[in-house]
Protein backbone atom coordinates (compact mmCIF):
# COMPACT_ATOMS: atom_id res chain seq x y z
CA UNK A 1 0.00 0.00 0.00
CA UNK A 2 3.06 2.49 0.67
CA UNK A 3 3.42 4.48 -2.37
CA UNK A 4 -0.09 5.19 -4.22
CA UNK A 5 -3.11 6.55 -1.93
CA UNK A 6 -6.53 4.31 -2.28
CA UNK A 7 -7.84 5.06 0.57
CA UNK A 8 -11.96 6.36 0.31
CA UNK A 9 -13.72 8.82 2.11
CA UNK A 10 -17.33 10.08 2.83
CA UNK A 11 -19.22 13.20 4.42
CA UNK A 12 -20.79 12.06 7.95
CA UNK A 13 -24.27 13.22 8.93
CA UNK A 14 -22.83 16.29 10.74
CA UNK A 15 -20.25 17.42 7.68
CA UNK A 16 -17.35 16.13 9.21
CA UNK A 17 -14.32 13.64 6.57
CA UNK A 18 -14.37 10.02 7.30
CA UNK A 19 -11.97 7.82 5.79
CA UNK A 20 -12.55 4.02 5.40
CA UNK A 21 -9.35 2.94 6.41
CA UNK A 22 -9.42 4.91 9.48
CA UNK A 23 -12.70 3.06 10.44
CA UNK A 24 -11.36 0.06 9.60
CA UNK A 25 -8.55 0.42 11.80
CA UNK A 26 -10.01 2.00 14.73
CA UNK A 27 -12.39 -0.94 14.85
CA UNK A 28 -9.73 -3.33 14.63
CA UNK A 29 -7.68 -1.28 17.90
CA UNK A 30 -10.87 -1.69 19.51
CA UNK A 31 -11.48 -5.28 19.13
CA UNK A 32 -7.89 -5.91 19.33
CA UNK A 33 -8.08 -4.25 23.30
CA UNK A 34 -10.85 -6.41 23.63
CA UNK A 35 -9.45 -9.65 22.76
CA UNK A 36 -6.45 -8.79 24.57
CA UNK A 37 -8.48 -8.59 27.40
CA UNK A 38 -10.28 -11.13 26.96
CA UNK A 39 -6.92 -13.37 26.94
CA UNK A 40 -5.98 -12.35 30.10
CA UNK A 41 -3.48 -9.80 29.00
CA UNK A 42 -3.45 -6.87 31.86
CA UNK A 43 -6.40 -4.54 31.24
CA UNK A 44 -4.36 -1.09 31.87
CA UNK A 45 -2.05 -2.02 29.28
CA UNK A 46 -5.04 -2.37 26.59
CA UNK A 47 -6.46 1.33 27.20
CA UNK A 48 -4.41 3.05 24.43
CA UNK A 49 -5.79 0.87 22.09
CA UNK A 50 -9.69 2.31 22.96
CA UNK A 51 -8.25 5.80 23.16
CA UNK A 52 -6.89 5.51 19.59
CA UNK A 53 -9.54 3.49 18.01
CA UNK A 54 -11.89 6.21 18.80
CA UNK A 55 -9.00 9.41 18.25
CA UNK A 56 -8.14 7.47 14.45
CA UNK A 57 -11.68 6.71 13.45
CA UNK A 58 -12.45 10.55 13.95
CA UNK A 59 -8.95 11.61 12.29
CA UNK A 60 -9.43 14.75 9.57
CA UNK A 61 -6.92 12.60 7.42
CA UNK A 62 -6.22 9.05 5.93
CA UNK A 63 -4.13 6.76 7.59
CA UNK A 64 -3.07 5.58 4.44
CA UNK A 65 -1.74 9.57 3.57
CA UNK A 66 0.22 9.44 7.04
CA UNK A 67 1.70 6.13 6.78
CA UNK A 68 2.53 7.35 3.17
CA UNK A 69 4.15 10.61 4.70
CA UNK A 70 5.83 8.94 7.72
CA UNK A 71 3.42 10.98 9.77
CA UNK A 72 2.00 7.93 11.68
CA UNK A 73 3.91 9.61 14.88
CA UNK A 74 1.87 12.78 14.85
CA UNK A 75 -1.15 11.11 16.43
CA UNK A 76 -1.87 11.25 19.77
CA UNK A 77 -0.41 8.78 21.97
CA UNK A 78 1.48 7.45 18.75
CA UNK A 79 5.50 5.95 20.22
CA UNK A 80 7.74 3.94 18.62
CA UNK A 81 5.52 0.90 19.23
CA UNK A 82 1.78 1.93 18.47
CA UNK A 83 3.52 3.34 15.38
CA UNK A 84 4.85 -0.14 14.16
CA UNK A 85 1.50 -1.81 14.62
CA UNK A 86 -0.46 1.04 12.84
CA UNK A 87 2.03 0.37 10.13
CA UNK A 88 1.43 -2.84 10.12
CA UNK A 89 -2.03 -2.31 10.21
CA UNK A 90 -1.99 0.07 7.13
CA UNK A 91 0.20 -2.12 4.77
CA UNK A 92 -1.14 -5.48 5.73
CA UNK A 93 -4.55 -5.62 7.51
CA UNK A 94 -3.44 -7.19 10.29
CA UNK A 95 -0.70 -7.07 12.79
CA UNK A 96 1.84 -9.36 14.89
CA UNK A 97 0.44 -9.14 18.36
CA UNK A 98 -2.83 -10.07 16.54
CA UNK A 99 -1.29 -13.21 15.19
CA UNK A 100 0.42 -14.13 18.45
CA UNK A 101 -2.58 -13.51 20.26
CA UNK A 102 -4.82 -15.64 18.21
CA UNK A 103 -2.83 -18.55 18.54
CA UNK A 104 -3.46 -18.34 22.14
CA UNK A 105 -7.25 -17.38 22.16
CA UNK A 106 -9.52 -17.94 19.89
CA UNK A 107 -11.16 -15.54 17.85
CA UNK A 108 -14.38 -16.58 18.02
CA UNK A 109 -14.22 -15.00 21.75
CA UNK A 110 -15.10 -11.77 20.26
CA UNK A 111 -18.10 -13.01 18.39
CA UNK A 112 -19.72 -13.02 22.46
CA UNK A 113 -18.23 -9.44 23.19
CA UNK A 114 -20.47 -8.09 21.00
CA UNK A 115 -23.73 -8.65 22.17
CA UNK A 116 -24.96 -6.41 24.38
CA UNK A 117 -24.63 -6.71 27.84
CA UNK A 118 -21.38 -8.55 27.67
CA UNK A 119 -17.96 -6.61 27.99
CA UNK A 120 -14.73 -7.83 27.56
CA UNK A 121 -14.09 -8.21 31.49
CA UNK A 122 -17.45 -10.71 31.65
CA UNK A 123 -16.21 -12.24 28.48
CA UNK A 124 -12.54 -13.27 29.74
CA UNK A 125 -14.78 -14.58 33.20
CA UNK A 126 -16.62 -16.51 30.46
CA UNK A 127 -13.86 -17.83 28.16
CA UNK A 128 -11.72 -18.53 31.41
CA UNK A 129 -13.90 -19.59 34.32
CA UNK A 130 -16.29 -21.99 32.18
CA UNK A 131 -14.73 -22.73 28.60
CA UNK A 132 -17.19 -20.24 26.67
CA UNK A 133 -15.19 -19.42 23.72
CA UNK A 134 -17.98 -19.53 20.68
CA UNK A 135 -21.44 -18.28 19.83
CA UNK A 136 -22.74 -22.46 20.07
CA UNK A 137 -21.37 -22.83 23.52
CA UNK A 138 -22.74 -19.30 25.06
CA UNK A 139 -25.87 -21.01 23.42
CA UNK A 140 -25.51 -24.47 25.21
CA UNK A 141 -25.11 -22.54 28.79
CA UNK A 142 -28.39 -20.79 28.60
CA UNK A 143 -30.42 -23.44 26.98
CA UNK A 144 -28.96 -25.50 29.80
CA UNK A 145 -29.82 -22.99 32.17
CA UNK A 146 -26.62 -22.30 34.15
CA UNK A 147 -25.42 -19.17 32.87
CA UNK A 148 -27.37 -17.67 35.22
CA UNK A 149 -25.30 -18.96 38.24
CA UNK A 150 -22.44 -17.01 37.52
CA UNK A 151 -21.90 -13.89 39.28
CA UNK A 152 -22.39 -10.58 37.87
CA UNK A 153 -24.76 -12.51 34.73
CA UNK A 154 -28.54 -11.45 36.15
CA UNK A 155 -31.92 -12.87 34.62
CA UNK A 156 -32.23 -9.65 32.48
CA UNK A 157 -28.91 -10.26 31.13
CA UNK A 158 -29.78 -13.69 30.26
CA UNK A 159 -32.80 -12.70 28.37
CA UNK A 160 -31.45 -9.93 26.49
CA UNK A 161 -27.97 -13.14 25.90
CA UNK A 162 -30.97 -15.15 25.13
CA UNK A 163 -32.93 -12.39 22.61
CA UNK A 164 -29.64 -11.91 20.96
CA UNK A 165 -29.21 -15.72 19.80
CA UNK A 166 -32.18 -15.63 18.45
CA UNK A 167 -32.04 -13.12 16.79
CA UNK A 168 -28.94 -14.04 15.11
CA UNK A 169 -30.15 -17.46 14.30
CA UNK A 170 -33.48 -15.85 12.36
CA UNK A 171 -30.76 -13.81 10.36
CA UNK A 172 -31.22 -10.60 12.05
CA UNK A 173 -27.94 -10.13 13.61
CA UNK A 174 -25.51 -9.99 11.91
CA UNK A 175 -21.05 -10.80 12.00
CA UNK A 176 -19.41 -7.66 12.86
CA UNK A 177 -15.75 -8.57 11.21
CA UNK A 178 -12.46 -9.38 13.31
CA UNK A 179 -9.23 -7.62 11.99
Amino acid sequence: MVGEITDESRIDEKGRTRWQLNERIGDQLGRLGDYLVIGGYEESHTTVYKRLSYTISRWPESLETLRHEGRLKQLPSVGPTIQALLTELVDTGTCAKWEEWKTRVPESVLDLRDIPGLGAKMVRALYQEFGIDSLPKLRAAVDEGWLTKIPGLGPKTVTSIRRHLDARERGEVGDVGGV
